[in-house]
C-alpha cells in the first residue's frame, strides 16, 4: 500500500509556498472561474504553468478545482480552461459535473480526474457512475465504517476531509444561499447563510473538523488522500495544518504515532470554531451555536478579582479574545501577575491575574502569540517530471434537439394525497417508496440520500411492488435502474444544469435544476426535461438530527424542518409558484411540469391544469416566489 497523500489548500502564492515548505504531498487551488471558492484570491490562469513548475520541482502534485455547475453558455470556456491546464502540466482537475468525466478522459489523456464532494457520491452504488474517475472525494457525512465500506466495495482511490470548516448541508445538495440571495453555493458564491442567527442562536454553524488523532484508523481503512479545507484561510493556518498533519503521518509510518500538542495549538491559534471529529466518529455535539467566528486557544473562564486558572501557556504581548454574553472583544495582554508578582510568562495550570477589564464568567481565548511557530523537518519528495503534452483536438459530444410530451408530475406526502391527485388525473403521482402505507399500483419516489443498505432495500421494494414509474433522488438507485424497463424520473437535487448532463442521464426524464432562469432553459437544445413549477424548494439536505421543527431568521422568515428517511431537510420559507409562467415554458418547448405538494393537492393540480389548458382560473399569488425564473443565479 502506498503512503497516504497529504493534500493542502493554496488560495494564493503565500499559502502555496507555506503548504509546500511544510510537508504537502499535493496542493489544490482554483483559477479565476469555475471553482467552489470564488471568493478566495485564486490564481490567474496564466499563472498556472509557474505554479505547476514550482510544485513539481518540490515533488508536490498540483490539482485544480473546477468543481462548480456549468451553464450551457459556459461549456466552451470551461473546456478551454481545462485545455490550458492540461498543457500547463496540471496533475488533476477536480469536477462536480460527473457528465464531464468521460469527455475529459477522452480528450485529455494522462491527466487525472477527481470527483468532487460537490458531486455527492453518497453510497457505493453511485460509484458505478464514476468508475473511470481517478479519485472520489467522499462526503464529510460519511462515518469511518461507511468510508471503509465504500473503499472495499468500489476499489476506487478515495479522498476525505480531515481538517477545516464543515458545511451544514451535504455538499452539492444545498440551495440555501442560492434562494435567499441569488448566490449559488454550487457555483462558488456561497453567502454562508449557515453562519447566521436562527431562533436567536447560530444553530447551523458547525464546529471545525479535526481528525488528526484518527490518522492511524484513516490509513488502516485504505484512504488514499487526506485533505485540509481552507482556501479562504490564512498562511498561518495552512502552515500550521501542514506541519501538524505531516508530523502525525510520518510518526505513524515510523511506528511511533504521536500528535505534538504544540502543533495542534498552532492550528487552534490560526483558526478554529472548536474542533470536532464529526460524523467520522458519529459525534453528536457538532454545532458551535454561540458564535460563528474563530476562537483561538482556550485559556479559561475569568474568576473574581481578574484571576484565571490557565488551561494553556500565556505570555505578555499575546492577543486575547474576550467572550461574554454573546459579545466578543479583543485585547493585547500588557500585564500579568502570579502571587502578586509581575511576570512575563505563565504555564498551563498557573493561577494568574490578568490586567484586562472583563466581568467574571468571561471566556478568555489566546488569539495570537509572540512566540515563533515551531519548525519541523520532513523528508523531501523527489521532483516530478511530466511528459510534454501535445495540444489536444477537443471533441465534444453532439447534442440533438428534443422536446417532451406533455406531463403533469406530482410528488405528495401522504396516501390520502395520492388518492386526491389521482382523482384529478395527474399524469404521475409519486409517493415515498419507504412509507409504511405505500398503496398498491402507485408511482414511487426514492429519497435523495441513501446508505448502501437502504439502496438494497429500495431495489427490493421496487421489484416486489412492481413499480413502473419512479422519481429517483439517490444516484445509487439510478445507477442500478438505468438499464431497466422502468420509467425513471430524476429529482432536481441531482443538479441537472446543461445539455451534457441531460445526455449523461438519458435513461431518465430529469427535473431540471431550479437554479436556472427561464432564459437559460430556453437555450437548451434538448428540452426533454421537467420543470419544478410549484412547491417548497428543499434548501438543505442534512445528516444533523437536532434541529427544531422550524428555523426563524433575523428577518422573521420561517424555514420548516422535516425528516426524510435517515436525513433531514430544511425547506424554503416561501413556496415556489410559477402559475401563468408555465405558458411561457410551453411556448419555448417545455411540456413537463413538476409539482411538489404538501397541502392543497386537489386545488393546486386543478389550477395548473386550467392554466396549461388556457382555461379560466383564479389565483392568489401573495406569499409566493418565482425563484430564479426571471433572474440568473450567480
Amino acid at each position: 500500500m502506498s503512503k497516504i497523500e497529504l493534500l493542502l489548500p493554496a488560495g494564493n502564492w503565500d499559502c502555496l509556498k507555506a503548504a509546500v515548505e511544510n510537508g504537502a504531498d499535493a496542493v489544490y487551488f482554483g483559477v479565476d472561474r469555475f471553482n467552489a471558492r470564488r471568493r478566495a484570491n485564486n490564481f490567474h490562469l496564466e499563472e498556472v504553468r509557474e505554479v505547476v513548475d514550482y510544485c513539481h520541482k518540490n515533488g508536490v502534485r498540483a490539482y485544480c478545482t473546477l468543481n462548480t455547475l456549468i451553464k450551457n453558455s459556459e461549456i466552451k470556456d470551461f473546456f478551454q480552461v481545462i485545455k490550458q491546464l492540461y498543457l500547463f502540466g496540471i496533475d488533476a482537475v477536480i469536477i462536480q459535473e460527473i457528465s464531464f468525466l468521460p469527455i475529459i478522459k477522452t480528450n485529455f489523456p494522462g491527466m487525472e480526474v477527481h470527483i468532487s464532494t460537490q458531486a455527492a457520491i453518497t453510497n457505493s452504488y453511485a460509484a458505478e457512475l464514476v468508475k473511470t474517475a481517478d479519485r472520489v472525494i467522499l462526503p464529510r457525512e460519511f462515518s469511518q465504517e461507511e468510508i471503509k465500506q465504500f473503499i472495499q466495495n468500489t476499489k476506487l482511490p478515495t479522498e476525505i476531509f480531515v481538517q477545516g470548516a464543515l458545511c451544514f448541508s451535504y455538499s452539492g445538495k444545498c440551495l440555501f444561499s442560492s434562494f435567499l440571495g441569488g448566490r449559488s453555493g454550487n457555483r462558488g458564491f456561497c453567502a454562508q447563510p449557515c453562519r447566521r442567527l436562527y431562533n436567536g442562536k447560530y444553530l447551523l454553524s458547525m464546529k471545525d473538523l479535526c481528525l488528526i488523532e484518527k490518522i492511524p484508523e484513516i490509513i488502516n481503512i485504505g484512504v488514499s488522500t487526506i485533505k485540509i479545507e481552507g482556501r479562504l484561510r490564512s498562511v498561518r493556518y495552512v502552515a500550521a495544518a501542514a506541519k501538524a498533519y505531516r508530523t502525525a503521518i510520518d510518526s505513524y509510518y515510523q511506528g511511533k504515532f504521536a500528535v505534538p500538542e504544540t502543533l495542534v495549538h498552532e492550528m487552534k491559534l490560526a483558526f478554529n470554531r472548536e474542533f470536532t471529529t464529526s460524523y467520522f466518529t458519529s459525534e453528536q455535539d457538532l454545532v458551535a451555536s454561540e458564535q460563528p467566528m474563530g476562537r483561538g486557544l482556550f485559556l479559561g473562564v475569568m474568576e473574581k478579582n481578574n484571576l484565571l486558572h490557565l488551561e494553556n501557556n500565556l505570555a505578555v504581548g499575546d492577543g486575547l479574545g474576550l467572550w461574554s454574553n454573546n459579545k466578543v472583544d479583543g485585547a493585547v495582554l500588557k500585564k500579568m501577575e502570579r502571587d502578586g508578582v509581575s511576570i512575563k510568562e505563565a504555564r498551563k495550570g498557573d493561577l494568574v491575574k490578568l490586567y484586562i477589564r472583563v466581568p467574571e464568567g468571561t471566556k478568555i481565548f489566546q488569539t495570537s502569540s509572540l512566540k515563533q511557530p515551531e519548525r519541523i523537518t520532513s523528508s523531501q519528495n523527489k521532483p516530478i517530471t511530466t511528459a510534454v503534452r501535445k495540444e489536444p483536438k477537443m471533441i465534444l459530444p453532439h447534442i440533438s434537439e428534443q422536446i417532451s410530451s406533455p406531463e403533469l408530475l406530482v410528488k405528495v406526502y401522504s396516501a390520502q394525497d395520492v388518492a386526491a391527485a389521482k382523482a384529478v388525473d395527474a399524469d404521475k403521482v409519486f409517493y415515498n417508496l419507504f412509507a409504511a402505507d405505500f398503496p398498491p399500483d402507485c408511482d414511487a419516489f426514492v429519497p435523495r440520500i441513501l446508505t448502501d443498505a437502504e439502496v438494497e432495500t429500495a431495489l427490493a421494494k421496487i421489484s416486489k411492488m412492481k413499480i413502473k414509474n419512479i422519481l429517483v433522488g439517490d444516484l445509487g438507485v439510478y445507477a442500478q435502474l438505468k438499464k431497466s424497463s422502468l420509467n425513471i424520473y430524476l429529482d432536481y437535487s441531482n443538479n441537472i444544469f446543461n445539455d451534457y448532463d441531460l445526455q449523461f442521464f438519458k435513461e431518465a426524464t430529469t427535473i431540471i435544476s431550479p437554479e436556472l432562469s427561464f432564459q437559460e432553459l430556453r437555450e437548451f437544445q434538448n428540452k426533454n426535461f421537467a420543470v419544478l413549477v410549484h412547491g417548497k424548494v428543499i434548501l438543505m439536505n442534512i445528516k444533523y438530527s437536532q434541529l427544531p421543527a422550524q428555523l426563524k431568521d433575523e428577518k422573521n422568515y420561517t424555514f420548516p424542518v422535516r425528516k426524510e428517511q435517515s436525513y433531514y431537510q430544511i425547506l424554503n420559507s416561501r413556496e415556489l409558484g410559477l402559475f401563468e409562467e408555465v405558458n411561457k415554458l410551453q411556448q419555448a418547448g417545455m411540456n413537463q411540469f413538476f409539482l411538489d405538494l404538501e397541502h392543497n393537492v386537489t386545488k393546486t393540480i386543478i389550477l395548473y391544469k386550467n392554466i396549461l389548458n388556457h382555461q379560466p382560473h383564479n389565483i392568489n399569488k401573495k406569499g409566493y416566489t418565482k425563484g430564479h425564473f426571471a433572474e440568473s443565479v450567480l
